[in-house]
């Protein structure tokens, strides 16, 4: 794309084509969240979360007050819940906002309540149960305990409750029903005693991996985030047609040099040319992305052809060995992920050569790398975006004073 030096393109149809396919995965009965924590993994939370939810999507799950508070500013009238912890001096603003809290520790209720009676309003809560991630949330032998004090606080709503599974990505489905059944061990106490209540409360468990492995995790609710953006949890390699990648990022050459047989290339001499060598030099580097682990390992794509990167990964630069791609010219694009006259570098693929995951790939993305959204007409034309434009966010309703 012309006047870039790097960029991203962010299929916002894609967006909406993968929470259709999910959708009918996981059935007309199970709601779904879509997941945009951390810039909505590097794509961009904004546009993501206008496009989820014109698909359908009915919930957006983010990591901290801060994302929560972008949306809102930004003219997302939708439940946003911070899945993630949160500290007393936030509530203030994420009480006047709306904004659902996931309950980790019994710590918070004190202050959620306070701040909601302050302010009259009514704040909607999610308690989470740790039942072998071992990172936030409360035992499911603890639950009662938290449940009975929500409920004894009359300015916070229990509106979900939730677990995380930790390895359904990796395959082992049997660690993930021993989750399961304590997370339905514990609902059912809670049920019993009346703090659940069946017609109104959320019941959510499952993520992207879940979603196509463990009909069972379903519940009320599924937390989709990797397959949002039409990459494949590991395992999951068979899903892989039926979702759509959103993002394509690309860069363009800046020169393109000659090097003769026996010449180094890069800090530290890492890598040596054997032969005559056509060096292309592209404007993306560590600090827009690239893994420096990807040195003399990740290759891209130019004109159709795949060319490996040479040399050390710098922090504004890649090297490319181009000396088989025929044409080549200063100023032609590089395909980093995505295709290129069918030739493609899928997501999986280059985070599997870094040795690292998709996610961490997407999220690194630098503020260099422009993000440039396709489809904006259709995205313009949705009464979500038009409610961004011209409505304000109406608060919560209030409680009698």
């Amino acid at each position: 794309m012309r006047g870039n030096r790097v960029w991203a393109e962010i299929d916002l149809s894609a967006v909406r084509h993968n929470v259709r396919f999910l959708k009918s995965v996981i059935g007309k009965h199970v709601e779904v969240m879509a997941v945009v924590k951390a810039d909505a993994y590097g794509h961009g939370a904004v546009p993501i979360a206008y496009a989820a939810l014109g698909a359908g999507c009915t919930m957006l799950g983010v990591g901290d007050s801060g994302e929560a508070l972008e949306l809102r500013e930004r003219g997302i009238v939708a439940p946003v819940v911070i899945l993630g912890a949160i500290i007393e001096e936030e509530i203030p603003r994420v009480v006047e906002n709306g904004i659902q809290v996931t309950v980790h520790s019994k710590d918070l209720l004190a202050p959620l309540e306070e701040e909601s009676a302050r302010q009259g309003r009514r704040l909607d809560v999610h308690l989470k149960l740790d039942t072998g991630m071992r990172r936030l949330g409360i035992s499911p032998s603890g639950a009662i305990e938290v449940a009975e004090a929500i409920r004894e606080c009359p300015h916070l709503r229990l509106r979900g409750v939730c677990t995380h599974l930790s390895t359904v990505s990796g395959g082992n489905l049997e660690y993930a029903r021993e989750q399961l059944a304590q997370f339905r061990a514990a609902l059912e106490s809670m049920r019993k005693l009346g703090l659940v209540d069946i017609e109104t409360s959320i019941i959510h468990a499952a993520n992207s991996a879940g979603a196509y492995t463990l009909p069972e995790s379903h519940f009320d609710m599924v937390r989709i985030g990797i397959a949002l953006y039409g990459s494949v949890p590991a395992g999951l390699s068979g899903v892989r047609s039926r979702l759509r990648p959103v993002l394509t990022l690309k860069t363009r050459i800046a020169a393109l040099k000659q090097i003769p047989a026996g010449a180094c290339v890069g800090y530290d001499q890492r890598y040596r040319c054997t032969d005559a060598t056509l060096l292309a030099t592209c404007p993306f580097g560590y600090s827009d992305g690239y893994p420096y682990h990807l040195s003399n390992r990740g290759f891209v794509v130019i004109r159709g052809s795949r060319a490996p990167v040479v040399g050390t990964v710098t922090m504004d630069y890649i090297m490319i060995d181009v000396t088989r791609v025929e044409g080549v010219q200063t100023g032609d694009e590089v395909t980093i992920i995505g295709s290129d006259s069918g030739v493609s570098i899928l997501l999986e693929e280059l985070s599997e050569i870094a040795g690292t995951i998709p996610y961490e790939l997407t999220c690194r993305l630098g503020r260099r790398v422009r993000r440039v959204y396709v489809d904006p007409e259709e995205l313009a034309s949705t009464a979500l975006t038009r409610d961004m434009k011209t409505s304000p966010w109406k608060s919560p309703d209030r409680l009698p004073r």
